[in-house]
Order: structure tokens, then C-alpha cells, then sequence
């Protein structure tokens, strides 16, 4: 069994990419699905996402790659846009030094711009279903003499309703092509369509990571969302870790969580995708001298990061799957060490916290938050600016009911400052009506005000035994006792 990427027989070129990726040993997919890859089999790799699947089917392709060939060699399939801009990108990064040519195709982004680019060599593409089907009925995009043929995800694009997209673009290869399928899980359609296309593919099942490093204590936070990055300096603060990983879910995140604790005096670098790779290893370098202590990085950045010391990995966010989870938190702990794994989460994904607990058979404890100087104090920084708003919020309503009113007494007004000759006694009327409509206007509002406070339960009920209203309304008229004057 091979233990270093070098017993593969990978050309130079090639083995200078996974190195600079950090990438030190294969993972239990790549030892058993490169060699039978590397011999032209199709091949069935049944394994979990973050289990170094895209490696194990990139590598032998880019190592059988001819540069100087126009048509595109490869092929990858994937489910969604996000999972094929991210092979595109480790395909760049691992093939850097070898001049390949790989281009995302998917929906969401200009296909003009795409069509330009097909113009020019390409080597591999990675692209979605339903794009790549376009633009082979378009006829920008051509099959007919690739080498190898990826489908990454199976399971996922079956279920997104890909099957009749994904057909269609296999009957568009040529029928000497080498199929490779990669999924997490076999359901009936993907086995069909595994039986259907592929030349007797061995299936290689390599078995999920079903615990977590026992040594992580793992424990979570119940934080609302807008208490969350005053919570994260707080818990700094008072676990202060050794060396930190912060996880995000987005580069923006990462870059405003990065703005923030280096603003409050922590030693914090951000780690995302759009990095250059110089920048990374730049990064990289310095965190494992320590020359910071918190890494702020996005799961695309991180992967492949083996740092020793990581005394705490914290999920800012949470990822949505158990097995970017996993990832995380196997990035403390590590050579029997013993560390720490913090999510903060809201209430509504203590359900999602409790699978990923099932799932890894953790304990995964939650523990009360005590609220630190920065908490306390983005609380009553919130509830000052609340409260600002909501006096702006009545200031500006006041003001567009006095608009409204001068609006509607605009024509009385102007008549009455006429310097035109009118007859006897008509400014003496218009007054007496703007008047009027004054007096009907504050009736009006007192007794909008009174049924608002009625229904909002404010209005105090009347009092027994008040005088009845105008009329005699409630009087008993006084029977006559028939005593008059005398007479005389």
C-alpha cells in the first residue's frame, strides 16, 4: 500500500503541486482509487465529502495530461456551481507547474464570456449538468476525444433531477472513455447508471470517520446572531487558546472577523480562497511559527491544513454537513494532544448540532455563555441604537402628518391671502372654515388616538354614575303630584 504520493509514480511537475498544498500522505481513497485509475479502470468510489475524493480522481488525470494537445482530455460533472468552481480551483493549484488550462462551466455567470474562453485550449472542464449540455447544443463544446470522464457527487445530482442531463452528456463521450463515479451514498438510479455506462468498475467503499478525535473536548454556545462577534471576543478572552482556528462560512465573514479582533489588539490573519497562493503559504508559514495566533479561514482554505499546537478550532459558523465538521474539528487534537472545538450557534441549529453529535458519537456538551465587557457592551450599544431609531422613526412620522395637514389647509390659506378684491364678508368665511376644518381635523385625530388605545387596551373604561349627555338621555321624568297653585 502507498504511503507517500512519490510511490505513485506521479510525474515532477505534479508532485511540486501536491507539495505545495501541503498534501503529505494519501488519504485511504486515494491509496486504493489512484493505482486502479493510473491502469485505465473505471472505477465506483463510494466516500464522504472531506475525505480527499477530488485528489484521487484529479491526480491521475493530470498526471496522464498532454499539454501540447488542443482537445479537452477530462471531464467533471458536479452538482452545483460552488463544488465545480472549487475542483476548478484545485485542479489549477495542483497542475500549476505542468501549464493546464481548466475551466468552470456553470450557471450564473456570463456565457458569452464562457464561449470565449472554449475558443481557446482548454484541458479539462468541470461544469454542471445543465450548463454543459447547453453548450454542447450549441456546438462550443465537443467530447468526442476526451480521455476521461468524472462523475463527482452522484448521489446529489440524481436527486436535483440531473439523470436525462447527465445521460445526454455521456452518450456525447466517445465509448472508449474511462468513467469515473464518485458518490456518497449508491442509490438504485446511480447503480443503474453505473451498470448502464461503466466496463465492469471494481467499487471501492471507504467507510465515513464515524468519531471524532477523543482526546477534543466539544462544547457549544446558544448566541443570537447579533450578539455573535462581541460573544467570540469574549470567549477569546477568557479561554485565551494558544493557537486558534476560526471558521466562516464566507470571505467577507472572514474578513470582518479578522478587521475585528485585530481592532481589539489580537494577533488575527484571514485565510480565504481568492488568496494567492503565494499569500497562503506566506500565511501558512507564519502561522506554524507563530508569528499569530488566530486564523480566520473559510473551509475551501483550510482544507489540507495540518498545523501541530492548534489549541482551539471555533465555529463562528456552523457547516451544514457532518463531514466539514469532522474536518474542523480534526484540526486541534492532533499527534494525542488534547484540545478544544467551540461552536456558536442560534437556537434553531441546536437540531443540526445534535445529528452532527449522533453522527460522530460525541459528546457534544452546550454550556451557558458568561457575558464578558464586549458582550455587555454591544448589548447596550444595540439597544441605544434601537432606540435612536425609533425616535428618528416618530420624529420623521410626526413630521409628514404635519405635511399632511398643511397639505390639506394649503387652498384655504392661499385664498385667504389673496389681495384681490372680494366680496363683503368672504375672508370672513374662508376663516370661519379653516377654522372648522381645523377644529374637525383635531376631533378627527382625538378619536383615531381613542380607538387606537382602545384596541391596544390603554383606554381607561368610563366611570359609573356619569352624567348623561345632552338631551336628557337616562333622565326619569318626575311624575305629577298633581299640586298646583290654590285655587282661590
Amino acid at each position: 500500500m502507498a504511503k507517500t504520493f512519490a510511490s505513485f509514480g506521479f510525474r515532477p511537475e505534479l508532485l511540486q503541486g501536491i507539495q505545495d498544498l501541503y498534501y503529505k500522505e494519501p488519504t485511504p481513497i486515494q491509496e486504493e482509487a489512484i493505482p486502479l485509475i493510473l491502469e485505465g479502470k473505471d472505477v465506483i468510489g463510494q466516500a464522504q465529502t472531506g475525505t480527499g475524493k477530488t485528489a484521487a480522481f484529479m491526480l491521475p488525470i493530470l498526471n496522464g495530461l498532454q499539454e501540447g494537445k488542443r482537445d479537452i482530455q477530462a471531464l467533471v460533472l458536479t452538482p452545483t456551481r460552488e463544488l465545480s468552481i472549487q475542483i476548478a480551483k484545485e485542479v489549477e493549484k495542483l497542475g500549476k507547474h505542468m501549464g493546464v488550462n481548466v475551466l468552470s462551466l456553470h450557471g450564473g455567470t456570463d456565457i458569452d464570456r464562457q464561449l470565449s474562453k472554449l475558443k481557446e485550449t482548454v484541458h479539462i472542464v468541470v461544469g454542471t449538468p445543465g450548463r454543459v449540455l447547453d453548450h454542447m447544443k450549441r456546438g462550443s463544446l465537443h467530447f468526442g476525444r476526451i480521455s476521461t470522464l468524472v462523475l463527482d457527487e452522484a448521489d446529489k445530482m440524481m436527486e436535483m433531477g440531473f439523470l436525462e442531463d447527465v445521460e445526454q452528456v455521456i452518450i456525447g463521450t466517445p465509448s472508449t472513455r474511462q468513467v469515473l463515479l464518485f458518490s456518497a451514498t449508491m442509490p438504485d438510479v446511480v447503480k443503474k447508471l453505473a451498470h448502464r455506462f461503466m466496463k465492469q468498475p471494481p467499487h471501492l467503499k471507504i467507510e465515513g470517520k464515524q468519531k471524532t478525535v477523543e482526546q477534543i473536548e466539544q462544547f457549544y454556545y446558544v448566541v443570537n446572531q447579533s450578539d455573535k462577534t462581541d460573544a467570540l471576543v469574549d470567549v477569546l478572552e477568557q479561554e485565551q487558546p494558544y493557537l486558534t482556528i476560526v471558521f466562516a462560512n464566507t470571505q467577507v465573514r472572514v474578513q470582518q472577523l479578522t478587521a475585528r479582533l485585530q481592532e481589539n489588539g489580537f494577533s488575527a490573519q484571514a485565510l480565504y480562497g481568492d488568496l494567492s497562493q503565494n499569500k497562503r503559504e506566506q500565511l501558512m508559514k507564519q502561522f506554524r511559527e507563530i508569528r499569530f495566533q488566530y486564523l480566520i479561514a473559510t473551509d475551501i482554505a483550510a482544507r489540507g491544513l495540518d498545523v501541530e499546537g492548534v489549541t482551539h478550532v471555533i465555529n463562528y459558523d456552523l457547516p451544514n454537513d457532518v463531514e466539514s465538521y469532522i474536518h474542523r474539528v480534526g484540526r486541534t487534537g492532533r499527534a494525542g494532544q488534547k484540545g478544544k472545538a467551540i461552536s456558536l450557534i442560534s437556537p434553531r441549529q441546536k437540531n443540526l448540532l445534535a445529528r452532527f453529535a449522533k453522527s460522530t458519537k460525541a459528546n457534544i456538551e452546550e454550556r451557558i455563555l458568561q457575558p464578558g465587557r464586549h458582550l455587555d457592551a454591544g448589548r447596550r450599544q444595540r439597544a441605544e441604537e434601537r432606540e435612536a431609531h425609533f425616535v428618528e422613526l416618530r420624529k420623521q412620522q410626526q413630521q409628514e402628518q404635519k405635511k399632511e395637514k398643511d397639505k390639506e389647509f394649503a387652498p384655504v390659506r392661499e385664498a385667504i391671502k389673496k389681495k384681490t378684491k372680494v366680496k363683503p364678508g368672504y375672508k370672513k368665511k374662508l376663516a370661519r372654515e379653516l377654522d372648522e376644518l381645523q377644529t374637525r381635523y383635531e376631533k378627527n385625530r382625538k378619536k383615531a388616538e381613542a380607538i387606537a388605545a382602545r384596541k391596544a387596551g390603554k383606554n381607561p373604561k368610563p366611570a359609573a354614575g356619569g352624567k348623561a349627555g345632552k338631551g336628557g338621555f337616562g333622565q326619569s321624568k318626575r311624575p305629577s303630584t298633581g299640586r298646583g297653585k290654590t285655587r282661590g
